[in-house]
Formats: C-alpha cells, sequence, structure tokens
C-alpha cells in the first residue's frame, strides 16, 4: 500500500458531520481524495468555519481510553462563570453589528480623496499574511483608500506552510517555477495570496513618480524601512525616501536563528529557510542525485522539512539527516512518551535521527560539510538547513521607542493590537494578552491572517475598538501516520492527559510516572538558564499515574489536554481533524476527572 493510501485510510476514522456525508455520499472518491476534503475543510481559515454539531458517538464502544496523566479533582466552579460567558456573548454581538453597520455604510458612498505627495492614510510594513489581512480588511470598510505595502522581497505576500508541506510532494519542474502545487484533489494552487483586490507592484522609481496616493493598492517590493517617526507619523526607506502615514500596521515577521558554531562551514553550504529563495535554492539541489542534506532542528519546521526532502529526493537517493538537541521530534512540544514514537515514523519516512546530538565543530571538505557532534561522530553533508526557530523581528520597533516585551519577544500591543496611537501590529511580531491564556506571542499562520484582519478593522474605524480574541489553530503532517491539529500552549513540560483509541500494554506504571516526572525535575534546573528566551510554561506538579505503551505500539487517533494549574491550556488533536471549535470552547476550562468522558466526547474518541 502506497504511503498516500495508508495515509487516507488511517484518517478515515476522524470525522465531523458536514464530512460524513461527503465521504459516504462518493464511494467512487479515492481514500487520498476523500482526505483531502476532510483536511482541507478542518483547515481552511478554520477560525471562520461554522461550527457543527458532531456526529453521533457510540456508547457501546470496545475501544480503551488511555490515561497518561491524571490531576486532583478541581475546586468547585464558579458560580458566576455563567453569567459572565453570557455577558461577553451579548457584547461581541453589538460590537458585530456595529462593524456591519459600519461596512454597510462605507460601501455605499466611497469617496476618494486627494493626498499631498508621499503621504498614504495606510502604510502596511512587512508583505506577508498578515499585511494581507489587514489589507482586505481596510478595503471592506474603507473602500476608497489608498494601502501601501511595503515588502523586502520581490514577491506579492503569500503563504508560507506549504514551503516545507505541500510543495514538496510534486514532481513537476513547474512546481518550483510558478510556485504552484496541486493539492490532494489535483487541483492546482498557488502559495500567492489572491483576493478581492487588485495589488499592483511597483519599485521605488515608480514609488517616486507618484504625485497623489490613489484609492487602491500598491506593493512596494524590494524595499525596506530603516526608521519610524511615531511623533511625525512618517517612516524613512532604506534609499533615504520619507513617507508619511495615516495610520501604519507593523507586520514585520520574524527572523530564522543561526547557529555560530557553523560559520565556518563554507560560504552558501548553511541557510536557514523562511523564504521563497530559501525554498527555491534546496529545491535545486534536491533534485540531483545522491546528495546529503542534514536538517538541525527537531521542532516543527525541522521535522516537516525532514520529512518532506526525504520523500521527494528518494528517487534520486537524496539521504536526509536530521540532528537536534532533545529525547525525539517536537520534545519541546509532544509529552515524551509521544515524541520518541513520532522520531520512530520519521525514520521510517528514509530520514536519518539523530536526537540528544548537538554540533561542536564545523569545517569545510572539499565540496562538501563535515559537522563534528559533541559525541565525537563526524557526519558529512552537501548542504545544511538550520531550522532552530525564529526571533521576533523587532528592530524598527526598537528604534521608534515601542514597548517590547523582554520575556517573550515580540511588540506589546493592547486588546486592539495598538502599540501607541495610529500604531498597530499583528503577526509573529505582536506580544498580545490572551483572554484565556494570559500575555502570548504566536508564530501560527492563522494568527497572522485573524490578527491582521483585526488589526486592519481597527485602522479603518476610529468608532469600532475591536478586541483580538482568537484562539488560533495551527496543524502539521509527519509522513503517512501523523497528521494533528491543535490550539493554545503546547509545552512538554507541562503535565498531560492523553486518551487513545488503542488498547495498550500495561506494564511498569509506576517507573513510567517515576521517569516522566523526574525527568521534568532534572530540566527544570536547566530551563532556569533558558528563561526568558522563549515562552515556556510550568506547572505544579501533580498527583499522577501513567501507563507504559510498547514502541511498536501505534497512536492512531486522540486526544493530548495539556494543563497549567489544573486548567486546561491547549489540546493537541491526533489524526482528528475539525473539531478546532469543540477545543476553543474547553479551553480554559479546569479539567475535572469525574468528567473525562464528557470533557472529550465531542472529539469521537471512540468513533470507528
Amino acid at each position: 500500500m502506497s504511503s498516500q493510501a495508508f495515509r487516507a485510510a488511517l484518517r478515515s476514522t476522524a470525522r465531523f458531520a458536514p464530512q460524513r456525508n461527503l465521504l459516504a455520499s462518493s464511494s467512487s472518491v479515492a481514500p487520498r481524495q476523500a482526505l483531502f476534503s476532510l483536511r482541507q475543510t478542518a483547515r481552511s481559515y478554520a477560525s471562520h468555519a461554522p461550527h457543527t454539531t458532531p456526529a453521533a458517538h457510540h456508547t457501546d464502544s470496545d475501544a480503551i481510553w488511555v490515561i497518561y496523566k491524571l490531576t486532583a479533582p478541581p475546586p468547585k466552579k464558579n458560580a458566576g462563570e455563567s453569567a459572565h460567558h453570557h455577558k461577553e456573548e451579548a457584547v461581541e454581538e453589538v460590537v458585530e453589528e456595529e462593524e456591519e453597520k459600519e461596512t454597510a455604510a462605507a460601501a455605499a458612498a466611497p469617496v476618494a480623496a486627494k493626498h499631498e505627495k508621499d503621504y498614504y492614510p495606510y502604510i502596511l510594513i512587512g508583505a506577508g499574511t498578515a499585511s494581507f489581512a489587514a489589507m482586505e480588511a481596510i478595503r471592506e470598510k474603507d473602500p476608497s483608500a489608498a494601502i501601501l505595502i511595503i515588502g523586502n522581497e520581490d514577491i506579492g505576500p503569500y503563504m508560507r506552510p506549504p514551503l516545507s508541506k505541500e510543495m514538496w510532494f510534486n514532481k513537476e519542474d513547474e512546481t518550483t517555477k510558478n510556485l504552484s502545487f496541486k493539492d490532494w484533489q489535483g487541483k492546482e494552487r498557488n502559495i500567492v495570496l489572491h483576493g478581492k483586490e487588485t495589488i499592483q507592484s511597483i519599485d521605488q522609481e515608480a514609488l517616486n513618480k507618484i504625485e497623489s496616493a490613489e484609492s487602491g493598492v500598491k506593493l512596494l517590493t524590494g524595499a525596506t524601512v530603516e526608521d519610524l517617526n511615531i511623533t511625525e507619523q512618517s517612516l524613512t526607506l532604506n534609499n533615504g525616501k520619507v513617507l508619511k502615514y495615516g495610520k501604519v500596521l507593523l507586520a514585520t515577521g520574524g527572523i530564522p536563528k543561526t547557529l555560530p558554531v557553523l560559520k565556518g562551514a563554507g560560504e552558501g553550504k548553511v541557510t536557514t529557510f523562511r523564504s521563497v529563495e530559501d525554498f527555491k535554492k534546496l529545491h535545486s539541489l534536491v533534485k540531483s542525485a545522491d546528495k546529503k542534506i542534514v536538517i538541525v532542528g527537531g521542532g516543527f519546521l525541522g521535522s516537516e522539512l525532514a520529512v518532506a526532502v526525504s520523500h521527494f529526493g528518494k528517487e534520486k537517493n537524496v539521504k536526509v539527516t536530521q540532528i537536534f538537541p532533545e529525547d525525539g521530534n517536537m520534545g519541546l512540544v509532544f509529552p515524551s512518551y509521544l515524541s520518541k514514537w513520532t522520531t520512530s515514523q520519521v525514520e521510517q519516512e528514509g530520514v536519518s535521527v539523530k536526537p540528544n546530538s548537538r554540533i561542536a565543530s564545523s569545517k569545510a571538505v572539499g565540496e562538501q560539510v563535515e559537522l563534528t557532534l559533541e559525541s565525537g561522530e563526524k557526519v558529512l553533508a552537501d548542504h545544511v538547513v538550520v531550522a532552530v526557530g525564529i526571533e521576533a523581528n523587532v528592530e524598527l520597533a526598537k528604534k521608534a521607542g515601542l514597548e517590547l516585551d523582554e520575556h517573550r519577544g515580540g511588540v506589546v500591543v493592547n486588546a486592539e493590537l495598538q502599540a501607541r496611537r495610529n500604531v498597530y501590529c499583528a503577526g509573529d511580531m505582536t506580544s498580545f494578552h490572551d483572554v484565556t491564556l494570559g500575555r502570548r506571542r504566536v508564530e501560527h499562520y492563522d494568527n497572522a491572517i485573524l490578527g491582521g484582519r483585526v488589526a486592519g478593522q481597527n485602522m479603518a474605524s476610529d468608532t469600532l475598538h475591536k478586541p483580538y480574541k482568537h484562539q488560533s489553530m495551527f496543524w502539521s503532517d509527519l509522513g503517512p501516520h501523523i497528521g494533528y491539529e491543535a490550539v493554545g500552549i503546547l509545552d512538554s513540560k507541562l503535565s498531560t492527559v492523553s486518551i487513545w483509541t488503542k488498547k495498550p500494554t500495561v506494564a511498569a506504571a509506576d517507573a513510567a510516572a517515576a521517569t516522566e516526572e523526574g525527568t521534568k525535575e532534572e530540566s527544570a534546573a536547566a530551563d532556569k538558564k533558558d528563561e526568558g528566551k522563549r515562552e515556556r510554561a510550568t506547572a505544579t506538579p501533580l498527583p499522577a499515574e501513567a501507563v507504559k505503551v510498547e514502541d511498536k505500539e501505534k497512536y492512531n487517533k486522540g486526544l493530548v489536554l495539556y494543563l497549567k494549574d489544573k486548567k486546561i491550556v491547549g489540546l493537541l488533536m491526533w489524526n482528528n481533524f475539525g473539531k478546532v471549535e469543540d477545543a476553543r470552547k474547553i479551553l480554559g476550562q479546569v479539567y475535572d476527572t469525574e468528567k473525562v468522558e464528557a470533557l472529550v466526547k465531542p472529539f469521537g474518541i471512540h468513533e470507528e
């Protein structure tokens, strides 16, 4: 059975009401196509999808729930919470109603204003998904708006997720050239974002010729902003040109982290992976036979890329090695047992995984790079990709005097995503207050889209003041066995509760529990050294019991709850798609062992 067919068969158990009819009504649809329909519906602007009633659940299922971590019974729920919840809903309805009225009024009478030279009512710094979403929201409320987007690449706003996912699962040369890919239904798509608005690309020479900003959207490519003067409401481009703005959005994203130990690897042999150009370079290299690729990093990007490149280069005998310091893939995110099992699946995809490994030195050896690990092992590579996370790009904000979050990184904003008067922020570089989980900085596509939209709505209105309360989701796929969606905070340092359909082999439960708790205690001291470098949730040790699952056990479908102070702060839905809205509903709730069955029922863990 092919990996695609196996993936489709594996995930066909993940159902929710709208897709059940879709899958059942078309017996001729290939499993891979059926899976695409399910996953795309679940993930396509997930926050916009209306909530649906879950399908009926089997109450007499033989499937067994496996609880890996249990907490003591929590205190009783505050009686005033329910009333407060209804009050919040009422406020949201009023805000949405006012928003609709403003949009209708704006659309009814668009008036194009005459502007002085080099002045733009709206300037969006950064040409990513957050700016694209903000642009569309502004134009919806202010159809005559003149908007200038400033980007440092030679391409318009585009989706980054496909660069480490779908783009590698096509063999056609046109994939790279046109930045297109075929989805699982055979439909051709493109990573460049296209909406209702026409975006006109211009260079700095064309910008100088504009006498007055006109209604519409212009994209200034290949440019950066060197200075932002908030008092004068002006900015300076890298060529010295000064522009004035009415309102400005900072959506400068993140900068990939690098490793100083790789400086001796040779020019052009080590790259990060963030942009279209990074993708093109690696894609071109992997098309050659017998190449050796080393990917440093075991998180989201490193793990996705290792599997994708290994799959793409299999026919060309391309060898992929993945190096990271954690015990397993996604070791900072998944519980220990799940991280190690994930590594076994990544290895089945042809990747040579080296966990618990750090690079001690590097040097050029002929046309290759020689990496020496701390263990003394030497690894040869034709190319090294560093995928060890990003840092918020706040250099411009820092020069402008905006408040920075020294713990999480990013620019501190209020509930309306405003940093200062007429200055807004959205996307990876924004530190915002999450009403459920506290202050956060989130590096996911869904957050950039919805955050950008809220910022744009507020920029286009002096009266709306819409708060950003969206709980963003994220997703990933690692080979044929693994696909997941998640919301909230996922941190391996948190206590977890895991529920799976597969019956495990129970053995040495006490030893398993002691091992996991011991590992957390040992890493606590090390974490203090890294305090402030990244957002890391902590939790008070809770009473726990665990079961040990044999390595050969497969985790077909399940749910992992992440707990902090006995509250649910994150949910990982494993091969269980279309349940994001259900997850958002229980985020922030107190976990009660007595009510676990009712809590997880909407996720259909027992469904066949």
